[in-house]
């Protein structure tokens, strides 16, 4: 009936053409351009389908044969490519459906009868839009076309850029493609990333001159997402999103202004004097620590603040502070922390001191001109030698270090005498020199020890020190600590969040626990799995808090990183901090209301490290606890193991020391390597530690720690360095994580990339804070590794066992086959036959020695196989086991996510209600308010 009314329309409108009478003179009826595309479709279906007859039989003028199904195949695919069928392609077609109205006029370019602004495919190609990488059809791609939805109205004018309906202010896909626009990499879809573009949201007015940068319909000093990337701005590190980092950003707010100039830095209408937020992170002028946003803290930084105060009168600090501010940006950029390169030739590394002489003179010229002084005693001080004054007090200095180092092992005065030759001869650095060696020393006993180190020498070497604390001067404009509450969220606002996380985590705890005695522990006990490792798992490493560590070198900064982080510095019972290789002490910090000095027997009989006292007394003497009162321990406990010198004679120690690392390092949710840049040496001491990290690569983290005494220009190279020293003692494909920073409150150096140490101290807080957060994760972890040693050990001794049973004859000499199997079991091929029938990783397993020690304390043939630890109403132990390590264990950890969210949403339903109550209050009672 369809293909009648085709041929009805068809002849009435060749009638009506041909007489230039009826419906197209009358007014009435379909016109010629109207009834075109019905005569071009019905031509078209003709041509390509026939006409078929009231049966349903296909009908033409000849035979359809092989060659017509040819002819229609070539048809079908012409088709495809070309919609009304005129010859011209589509992507080359000023009017793709063949309708007579240009594609740039057409509401309906594919000529479906659904409008370009509802149709899901504009072009009519079968691509859908979000999926099409040519929207209109026009043959130029979208990230080039400059009319992406070809209705003749340019991309920087066009209302709604991709022809969807939308407004570009109300489209949450503004290009079309598909990704929404706070995920999308080129918001307005010109090819061009948003960090590169100019015209971020493709209206045609640049950035800095935008009132509304990403196009949504708020103006920026509203909007509270002003780069539209997601991110609302105070947590937004991008603020602008030009790619450049805020504290590194010349344009907080991308306005074009300079943020020295700018009246309203944050671009949120407030201008700065009366803005509580200047730089817009969320935290108000009166506890941020960086007001201005520069990634330089407020005591460091010599700038205005944001202020605007004009110090248009002494010209020469205007220029020395341009001068700084062009130092630092190079700095920054000539020391990258994650780009590590090849370590330099020795041409490199080594330079001619001729060269190094140059440089040097050349800095130190370039630091007097940037003072303002008089030209004329510039000129002067450039040409002379440095004054006299800072010469002699180097002088005495370097001889009261001489004679300290009197005292000290030899090994260490060849290393300090070292340091000294290569440390850069400037007053700033000998000052704080003598600081660092001032930290050093316990002053209450630093005379005595001058005037009898010649005859303390042999009592110094085997003597230990017997104080923890360290008295000393508190230096002045210390850096502030207030970020580290803020990344460490150790303030009051988190405290009803933590404690609906930490009633899950109970819960959590009490099923690992329950785990444990039901699918652990019976075989364990059965296989005296204690006696064969020192690796155990019990209730003080289920229940415990989380635990930080901290290693590496001696004079590292270990200590001082301690009293950093716990609010401990200069304080009385502040860790003691030194450079001296003197005999240490594993330093244990804990949470006390009150402060308290605990020795190692105290510390064995604590809950948490009852189980160092297997490593006897020598080891509890060499154990020193701290009790005090910090927010930070209320949640961690943190040890310091003792620092590692390398020495060419081994040390024998009273105590296992590598197998005291290891009990602190399997119980740890994190592992801090802390390394001076001028002790980058890896002997045998370290590697065996490191040795011992194999397994624990995820946890570890290395510290670059003093790293404002290194210049920048050497600061990459020594990374290099120490990256290439300690990636291949590591099994790890991957090089460490490093944080390249100086952890203490002391003012960095000047010179140093001020920025740069303090991003990296953020992100190490902010790592230690991920860690804590963890912590579950962690507990189940550990106790499904301990799960997995157990197995093994049990399947390795029925694997003996059942060796030992099918050599074993009637009359045979029991003990003597038990001997011949525990000395020699790679004549009998269980290592090898346990990792074939079990898939149990021969590296997974102990060494032979280690079965053959525990073979001699427990005798081969008393343990029963596995197959005889099963009962009727008990079940199997193995198949306990192995249904925890498969099922049960990994299972908690989703248990304990679903769980905490739902925590988490209760909490924060319950503050929006309080809110609401709140404000309900205010309304009805405008006196409160007031």
């Amino acid at each position: 009936m369809g293909r009648l009314t085709i041929w009805f329309l068809l002849g009435l409108t060749l009638f009506a053409v041909s007489n230039h009478v009826g419906f197209v003179n009358a007014d009435v009826g379909p016109s010629e351009s109207e009834c075109r595309p019905y005569i071009e479709k019905a031509i078209n279906e003709l041509k390509t389908d026939g006409v078929r007859d009231g049966s349903g039989e296909l009908q033409s003028d000849q035979p359809r044969g092989d060659d017509d199904d040819d002819d229609d195949d070539d048809e079908d695919a012409k088709s495809a490519n070309d919609l009304d069928g005129d010859g011209i392609p589509d992507d080359e077609d000023d009017d793709i459906d063949g309708d007579g109205i240009p594609n740039e006029k057409d509401d309906d370019i594919d000529g479906d009868g659904i409008p370009n602004e509802d149709d899901d495919d504009i072009d009519g190609d079968g691509i859908p839009n979000e999926d099409d990488d040519d929207i209109d059809g026009d043959g130029v791609p979208n990230s080039k076309d400059e009319d992406i939805d070809g209705d003749g109205v340019p991309n920087s004018k066009d209302e709604d850029i991709d022809g969807d309906g939308k407004a570009n202010h109300e489209d949450d896909d503004l290009d079309g493609d598909g990704t929404p626009n706070h995920e999308d990499d080129d918001l307005d879809g010109d090819g061009v990333p948003n960090t590169e573009d100019d015209d971020l949201d493709g209206d045609g007015t640049v950035n800095h001159e935008d009132e509304d940068l990403d196009g949504d319909g708020v103006k920026n000093d509203e909007d509270e997402d002003l780069d539209g990337d997601g991110k609302v701005n105070h947590e937004d590190e991008d603020l602008d999103g030009d790619g450049v980092r805020n504290e590194k950003d010349d344009d907080l707010d991308g306005d074009g202004t300079n943020n020295s100039q700018d009246e309203d830095l944050d671009g949120d209408g407030v201008p700065n004097e009366k803005d509580e937020d200047l730089d817009g992170d969320g935290i108000l002028n009166e506890h941020d620590g960086d007001v201005d946003g520069d990634g330089v803290p407020n005591e460091h930084d010599h700038k205005d603040s944001g202020e605007n105060a004009d110090d248009d009168d002494d010209d020469d600090d205007e220029d020395q502070k341009e001068a700084v501010k062009k130092r630092s940006k190079r700095e920054v950029d000539a020391a990258p922390v994650l780009d590590i390169e090849a370590p330099p030739s020795p041409a490199e590394e080594f330079p001619v001191e001729e060269e190094i002489v140059k440089e040097e003179s050349a800095e130190e010229e370039a630091e007097k001109e940037q003072e303002p002084e008089p030209e004329a005693e510039v000129e002067v001080e450039a040409e002379k030698e440095p004054e006299p004054e800072p010469v002699k007090e180097e002088k005495e200095e370097s001889v009261e270090e001489k004679e300290e180092e009197q005292a000290a092992p030899v090994e260490e005065a060849k290393e300090v005498s070292t340091e000294q030759e290569a440390a850069p001869q400037e007053p700033e650095t000998v000052q704080e020199d003598a600081v660092e060696s001032e930290e050093a020393q316990d002053e209450p006993q630093a005379d005595a020890a001058k005037e009898t180190a010649d005859d303390d020498d042999d009592d110094d070497d085997t003597k230990p020190e017997d104080e923890l604390l360290w008295e000393g001067e508190i230096p002045q404009n210390r850096r502030s600590r207030q970020h580290i509450s803020e990344l460490l969220q150790l303030d009051e606002e988190f405290n009803a969040r933590e404690k609906a996380t930490d009633n899950v985590a109970e819960i959590i705890l009490r099923d690992i626990k329950r785990i444990y005695e039901n699918a652990i522990k019976p075989l364990e006990t059965v296989y005296k799995y204690r006696e064969l490792s020192n690796r155990h798992f019990s209730d003080p490493e289920i229940f415990s808090k989380p635990l930080i560590l901290f290693m590496g070198p001696w004079s590292g900064g270990k200590s001082s990183i301690l009293n950093y982080l716990t609010d401990n510095e200069y304080t009385p019972n502040s860790l003691r901090t030194g450079a001296e290789p003197s005999p240490a002490y594993f330093n244990i910090l804990m949470w006390g209301n009150e402060t308290e000095v605990l020795d190692g027997t105290q510390l064995a009989a604590d809950y948490t490290f009852s189980g160092l006292q297997k490593f006897g007394q020598g080891l509890e003497e060499r154990l020193r606890g701290l009790k005090i009162k910090s927010k930070l321990l209320e949640k961690v406990n943190i040890v310091e193991i003792p620092g590692i010198l390398e020495v060419r004679k081994q040390v024998s120690r009273v105590f296992p020391f590598n197998d005291a690392c290891q009990w602190f390092i399997d119980r740890a949710d994190i592992i801090f390597l802390v390394y001076d840049p001028a002790k980058l040496d890896v002997g045998p001491e370290t590697e065996a530690i490191l040795d011992q990290l194999k397994g624990r690569e995820y946890q570890t983290r290395i510290i670059l720690n003093k790293a404002d005494t290194v210049k920048p220009e050497e600061l990459l190279r020594v990374q290099g360095a120490l990256i290439w020293n300690i990636s291949p003692l590591m099994s790890s494909a991957q090089p460490p994580l490093m944080y390249t920073t100086s952890l203490w409150t002391n003012p960095y150096q000047d010179g140093a990339p001020a920025r740069l140490l303090l991003a990296q101290e953020r992100a190490f807080l902010r790592d230690l804070r991920t860690a804590i957060d963890k912590r579950i994760e962690h507990k189940i972890a550990s106790a499904r590794r301990f799960a997995v040693r157990v197995r093994n050990h049990a399947k390795m001794v029925d694997c003996y066992l059942n060796t030992f049973y099918n050599h074993k004859t009637l009359f045979g000499n029991k003990k003597r086959i038990a001997d011949d199997i525990i000395d020699h079991p790679q004549n009998y091929h269980i290592y090898e036959g346990l990792s074939t029938l079990t898939n149990i990783s021969r590296y997974d397993l102990p060494d032979p020695e280690v079965y053959r020690d525990f073979f001699r304390l427990n005798p081969l043939y008393e343990f029963k196989k596995l197959t005889e630890t099963c009962t009727y109403f008990r079940g199997c132990p193995i198949t306990k086991l192995d249904v925890a390590i498969a099922y049960e264990l990994p299972e908690l950890a989703g248990k304990y996510k679903k769980m905490s969210e739902s925590a988490l949403a209760s909490i924060e339903a319950q503050q929006d209600q309080a809110q609401n109550e709140q404000r309900s209050s205010n309304q009805a009672d405008p006196k409160k308010t007031s």
